[in-house]
């Protein structure tokens, strides 16, 4: 019935749409959590995939909303064992580079990249729910329509993360000593965002 088919489907897009942004809100993000996400991310499929069957459609997971809800499930796994922050002797701008050259980033939400990138991040720079003071749960919910929709939900999400940046180096200039997190971070989000936002509009 089609009814029944639009229902599943929405439901598995705004089910994974608010799965992944929920994920990319852990911080910080120990090798544990990595591993954790992961094994979550293979049962949740799952069972959205059987969600859909049973909602009797004819199309599977990753066809649902033209794929993109799926493509971004794909590739928040392969995000969350990016590594390239490892290397400490890279600039933000190698960083950056690197970043926006990984095949998978253009099925990203520019949103999830941003907030993931927040779980390295020293203290001082507080994630985007914190600095609005919000529950991730009803932040998570600005960015995910109960329809599945998201676009609105993105240039939100950025002028909170230039909000976060800014007060930050507020901060460290009256700070100074910051003993935790990658300080490159800051950095980096203000060169992938712009040109992730562009991609977007694209």
């Amino acid at each position: 019935n089609e009814y029944a088919s639009v229902v599943a489907s929405t439901i598995a897009s705004f089910s994974i749409y608010a799965f992944v942004s929920n994920a990319a809100l852990v911080r910080p993000l120990e090798e544990t959590s990595r591993l954790r996400l992961t094994q979550d991310l293979s049962e949740f499929e799952l069972a959205l995939e059987q969600l859909v069957f049973k909602g009797g459609t004819s199309i599977s997971l990753s066809q649902v909303a033209d794929g993109k809800p799926y493509a971004e499930l794909r590739a928040f796994r392969q995000l969350l064992f990016w590594n390239m922050l490892d290397d400490k002797t890279a600039s933000p701008a190698e960083v950056s580079k690197s970043l926006l050259r990984e095949v998978w980033v253009k099925d990203l939400r520019p949103s999830t990249l941003f907030h993931f990138l927040f779980s390295f991040a020293p203290a001082l720079l507080s994630s985007p729910h914190h600095f609005k003071r919000m529950e991730a749960g009803e932040y998570v919910g600005s960015l995910v329509k109960l329809d599945g929709s998201v676009d609105d939900g993105e240039a939100s999400a950025w002028l909170a993360v230039m909000a976060c940046c800014d007060a930050y180096q507020q901060r460290e200039s009256v700070d100074g000593h910051i003993a935790d997190g990658d300080r490159r971070i800051s950095a980096i989000l203000m060169l992938v965002g712009p040109e992730l936002l562009r991609r977007r509009r694209q």
